[in-house]
């Protein structure tokens, strides 16, 4: 069975080897100079996000990094970026989910595409709330 383990940001170094490929596959679809896989090892290191790893016999297998963010009604738990398998195998999205509740969220969200949005439903139950759109200037 798939175990979802969270990583503590001083050990996020003799993991990333491995995991930063993973995330990377996901982030290569995505033309941001702003938000890269640099970028996010950084923000997981400094404690703004939080990583997440699947492990299935002693492997890692797969990833993902979730920022917790404070709005006045909610805790929302909001995946930004994930690779690898077993990321939306039953077992790891209930151990998502009871991770997520540990830390005081009420609500789980997630960066998506439309084909990602349909397998978030599919897969997790997420429901589209909005697109999100930006522009540089």
């Amino acid at each position: 069975m798939a175990q979802v383990y969270t990583v503590a940001k001083d050990k996020v170094d003799d993991v990333w080897d491995e995991v930063g490929p993973l995330l990377n596959l996901a982030m290569l679809k995505y033309e941001d100079p702003d938000y890269g896989i640099d970028y996010l090892k950084e923000q997981v290191v400094k404690g703004w996000q939080h990583l997440l790893i699947i492990v299935v016999d002693d492997k890692i297998v797969g990833a993902y990094t979730v920022e917790i963010i404070d709005y006045e009604n909610h805790r929302v738990a909001f995946t930004t970026c994930m690779g690898g398998s077993k990321v939306f195998d039953k077992d790891t999205v209930k151990q998502n989910e009871q991770w997520a509740k540990s830390q005081g969220a009420t609500k789980i969200r997630a960066y998506a595409s439309e084909s990602q949005a349909r397998l978030f439903r599919r897969k997790l139950g997420l429901h589209p709330i909005m697109s999100v759109v930006e522009k540089n200037i």
